[in-house]
């Protein structure tokens, strides 16, 4: 709807108050437009939204789907720890070996390179990488190194949440292995 103006011309560039109008028109249908886009948005069902289910606990069946969507065959077992029992999970990811504990409110992952490297290159890796540890174990007739992370669970997991854990230290892991075979 264009208002009257005996000086409006089609194709002609719109000046004084029909442009004054136009503009508040235009602004007008844009702000209806968001409005309604606002409403509709807000009037949809939750269910029609995504919902990942939160939990303050990993549970052995959360850990057991994640892994299992992730085409890993593992092995699991139990140890009994002071107060709990603790459930892990073994499993290879290409070459390289990997044990997933479940503590329930965080999960620990590791993965043992029978190699020995000086300690420097031990603070290295550490200082460069973004998600892993790397940790020297000396024991009586040998040493080895324990590259490891965790995911701390209390503060809220979900199942992406897990399987970004696994793929990501998967990765480091892979970095790490390309690490020591330069050495």
């Amino acid at each position: 709807m264009v208002p009257a103006d005996e000086n409006y011309q089609p194709g002609a560039p719109a000046t004084g108050e029909l442009y004054a109008s136009m503009k508040r028109m235009s602004l007008m249908v844009r702000f209806i437009g968001f409005a309604l886009c606002i409403t509709i948005w807000l009037g949809l069902p939750s269910s029609a939204m995504p919902q990942a289910k939160i939990t303050r606990t990993a549970t052995n069946e959360m850990v057991e789907k994640v892994l299992l969507g992730l085409e890993i065959k593992y092995q699991k077992a139990e140890r009994k720890d002071k107060d709990a029992v603790v459930s892990y999970y073994d499993f290879k990811r290409g070459e390289q070996s990997y044990r997933l504990y479940n503590y329930f409110n965080d999960l620990w992952i590791e993965s043992i390179f029978e190699k020995q490297i000086k300690i420097e290159e031990v603070n290295l890796w550490n200082s460069q990488a973004k998600f892993t540890r790397l940790v020297q174990i000396d024991m009586k007739d040998k040493t080895s190194l324990s590259l490891e992370s965790q995911l701390d669970c209390l503060g809220g997991v979900t199942e992406a949440g897990v399987r970004q854990f696994v793929n990501r230290f998967d990765r480091e892991a892979n970095d790490f292995s390309k690490f020591i075979g330069k050495k």
